[in-house]
């Protein structure tokens, strides 16, 4: 009796064991490991617990993309989330229309004690000194494997410091990402050794703008948010070096831009030029006339202020890379 007993129990575990390897073979049993809406998260990088703020769009079972959205420097951090308060908080409604995940992760702490980035900047004493780099990379790998979400269909946006972390970013893992877009940045002047001098190793498509009268990231290269003129955040080059540099790397050097102008906003300073460097790894450089440093938008006004000028209101940052990210898997 006792041996049928164990024989019957046998074959109901083996049962249940071929059920669960069924089930968990079928792509209609993946859950997605976050609720809809915002949530707070932490992961471990090192001896450091990093936080990043996830939306998931209600009713989205499967996301079609992820999107990493980085803050600029000493500012709000992840409040740049908050629904208009900032521009890049319009990802969140472009994430309910496209359907994909959104990620606004939180960076390490400056001098001041304000949330930044260590990015390539090797001259930038008053920046962030945090492990900046492992923690996206460790981030966006967990979250690839949670979200069943390729590299193919990750993407990365910054602004500001969030913006030349972005080029770090891509300078180390690009083979983790399928493209780029970035405001208001431009590449470091004194890059730190490795491949923040030397670059990505493969081509990266991209999206930069850069408004023509920005005074915290020079437009002829020079010292960033200069402010007391002590140049304690870095140097970086030009905005004509640095979309020069992508050109070259994404094998567009020579290439004639398509150009378009857009102004549908006659109270700001100026158009928007765009030029669209169309190849296999495609870049688009928005000329922002008369802009200064903020993320350029349509519904999320930014005030004027001295130290970063006046936003163009022509474009909304949000919805032009998700079209140009969309566009590269067409």
């Amino acid at each position: 009796m006792r041996a049928t007993l164990i024989l019957f129990t046998s074959i109901i575990l083996i049962s249940c064991q071929r059920n669960q390897s069924k089930s968990d073979s079928n792509p209609d049993s993946f859950v997605i490991p976050y609720p809809t809406g915002d949530s707070i998260n932490y992961i471990q990088v090192g001896n450091s617990s990093r936080k990043y703020l996830l939306y998931r769009p209600s009713n989205l079972n499967t996301p079609r993309a992820l999107v990493i959205a980085l803050h600029g420097g000493g500012g709000q951090g992840i409040g740049v989330a908050n629904p208009g308060q900032h521009p890049l908080s319009v990802y969140r409604s472009v994430a309910d229309d496209k359907e994909f995940i959104l990620v606004y992760p939180e960076g390490s702490l400056d001098i001041q004690g304000n949330p930044g980035w260590n990015d390539c900047r090797s001259d930038a004493p008053s920046g962030s000194s945090g492990d900046d780099l492992s923690f996206l990379g460790d981030l966006i790998s967990k979250l690839q494997a949670e979200l069943r979400v390729l590299p193919s269909n990750t993407y990365v946006v910054g602004t500001s410091n969030g913006a030349v972390m972005t080029f770090a970013y891509a300078f180390h893992y690009p083979s983790t990402i399928k493209a780029i877009a970035v405001s208001s940045a431009n590449l470091p002047a004194l890059p730190k050794t490795g491949a923040c001098t030397s670059g990505p190793n493969i081509p990266i498509p991209i999206m930069m703008t850069f408004g023509t009268a920005d005074p915290a990231m020079p437009v002829n290269g020079g010292c960033v948010a200069n402010i007391g003129g002590n140049c304690n955040r870095g140097t970086v080059i030009s905005q004509q070096n640095t979309l020069a540099f992508w050109l070259v790397l994404n094998g567009l050097s020579g290439t004639n831009p398509v150009q378009t102008t857009i102004n549908v906003n006659s109270t700001d300073q100026g158009v928007a030029e765009k030029n669209f460097y169309a190849g296999p790894h495609p870049v688009i450089h928005f000329k922002l006339h008369g802009a200064g440093h903020p993320v350029p938008s349509k519904t999320v006004n930014t005030d004027y202020s001295p130290s970063s000028g006046y936003q163009n209101r022509d474009i909304e940052f949000a919805d032009e890379t998700w079209n140009f990210f969309e566009s590269l898997n067409e």
